[in-house]
């Protein structure tokens, strides 16, 4: 493979696949953008990665997987020429955005290329719907959707920097989601707009629920180039922390404003004491031994909150308005999954689960910190659910992102199983493979979508398992 000597793998782990970018290709990519665009060797590690190594599995299992080409695209030009280039040539082809994903959702397995598509990021309109490329970042559209009045419906904690393709390919809900649900839920997706994977590839477009079997495939059912989700009316939000010293009345209080649907809400998290001690920025907030709510809350809402914690002995630490146009510092920073970060910053031998706790998850919290104690601690979201508050609107979901102390995989898997055993849901965070990281009703539907969008399975291929076509599987070395 004389053609590969091109690729300066520097000191870095050797490729473990056989190679598939030539110099020809190479030459021919430099033909349809710049040279400066286009990244080989060492400099594809960057292009390579994402929040993986939040797991010591996937971080021994991907760490030394990366591209051999990596390319900036900022046009659907370069995009439809570069992806027929590589289907003549049979590279396998990963996509992506921000690269804030968590599963290594985007770390190729078989080398091939990652197209880059950030530079796709302009936003058309922000009326009620916003419509823009998928490189957009959610932090643009917040901030445009702010000044006429709407704002994203929901968002991950990294939205400052990734992209709305990524988010609804890799994501699933966040900040929003106590009031709006996730992607998936009610209308929030108005279409999708992906380019399929062929010779001469076409723009295909996705409306309403039919939208929804293209989201949180990984890349793998067709390139993303455009999106429309409808936005929320705008609020003015206040952020604020809360403590306490006895982890169920805080809990108790804590629903009890989640499901007050007179409270316009954002984000409703809680904590467990030792979670918030690696919070370093907010220390001075945060007394030792003191569990934690964090919430953003509608404006008009806080004085009558204000007197609610107050009955309940609840501390009020912290205030601060989000802002119009949104000025850090941001809550939002401390939850989601950048609660992992914060802990694993701390003590790099913590990493975490995704649960969703269900009906009577007061009763498992308990069962888990019995037998678990301080290796499980508690980190809760709280999102909009399917029960139904008496109103007659629907009701709140119990979910988390517990932070583990990491010892052996066998322990972690024995804390999953355990989990599974009284009635908690796992979405698995350690794991690239799509149907093992969560539970995906319509996945015959995203096999057929693949099928018809991805006729030599080259996007992203060996994250959808069942798939029944993986021409590199057999490459490994």
């Amino acid at each position: 493979m004389a053609a590969f000597l091109l690729v300066d793998w520097g000191m870095s782990a050797r490729p473990i696949y056989p190679p598939t970018i030539t110099p020809e290709i190479v030459s021919t990519l430099q033909t349809i953008v710049p040279k400066e665009r286009i990244f080989t060797g060492s400099k594809t590690e960057k292009f390579s990665k994402d929040f993986y190594w939040y797991s010591p599995i996937l971080k021994r299992l991907l760490e030394d997987r990366r591209a051999e080409v990596a390319i900036r695209i900022d046009t659907r030009e370069e995009l439809r020429d570069i992806t027929a280039l590589f289907f003549s040539k049979d590279v396998p082809v990963v996509v992506r955005g921000g690269g804030s994903g968590n599963y290594g959702q985007l770390i190729p397995l078989y080398g091939g290329a990652v197209l880059d598509i950030s530079g796709m990021s302009k936003i058309f309109s922000v009326d009620g719907v916003v419509r823009a490329e998928a490189g957009a970042t959610l932090r643009a559209i917040e901030f445009e959707a702010r000044k006429a009045g709407w704002e994203l419906r929901c968002m991950p904690s990294t939205w400052a920097i990734s992209s709305i393709g990524g988010f609804f390919c890799g994501g699933s809900g966040g900040i929003g989601s106590i009031l709006h649900g996730g992607i998936s839920s009610g209308d929030n997706v108005k279409s999708v707009t992906i380019m399929t994977m062929e010779s001469e590839p076409k723009f295909i477009k996705f409306e309403e629920n039919d939208a929804i079997k293209a989201l949180h495939t990984y890349g793998t059912t067709g390139i993303m180039v455009e999106v429309e989700m409808r936005l929320g009316k705008a609020f003015n939000w206040e952020q604020l922390i809360f403590v306490h010293d006895n982890w169920q009345e805080l809990l108790d209080w804590t629903y009890s404003v989640a499901t007050d649907d007179k409270i316009v809400k954002r984000l409703v998290t809680v904590f467990e004491a030792e979670i918030c001690s690696y919070f370093k920025p907010l220390k001075k907030f945060l007394p030792d031994g003191k569990m934690a709510t964090f919430l953003m809350v509608d404006d008009p809402a806080v004085e009558a909150l204000l007197e609610s914690a107050k009955d309940a002995s609840i501390t009020h630490v912290y205030s601060r308005p989000f802002g119009n146009p949104p000025k850090p510092p941001f809550i939002t920073d401390y939850t989601w999954n950048h609660t992992t970060l914060w802990a694993i910053k701390a003590n790099p031998n913590i990493t975490y689960l995704q649960c969703g706790f269900g009906e009577n998850f007061s009763a498992k919290l308990d069962k888990l910190k019995n037998k678990y104690g301080d290796e499980f601690l508690l980190h809760l979201e709280l999102t909009l659910g399917n029960a139904k508050f008496e109103s007659g609107k629907p009701g709140v979901s119990v979910g988390g992102i517990p932070l583990i102390k990491f010892t052996t995989e066998e322990r972690l898997n024995e804390i999953i199983d355990f989990c599974k055993s009284i009635g908690v849901g796992i979405a698995n965070p350690h794991t690239y493979k799509l149907e093992e990281g969560g539970v995906h009703p319509d996945i015959k539907e995203k096999r057929a979508l693949k099928a018809a969008v991805d006729p030599k399975a080259l996007l992203n291929p060996g994250k959808m398992v069942s798939y029944h076509k993986n021409p590199f599987e057999a490459q490994l070395c």
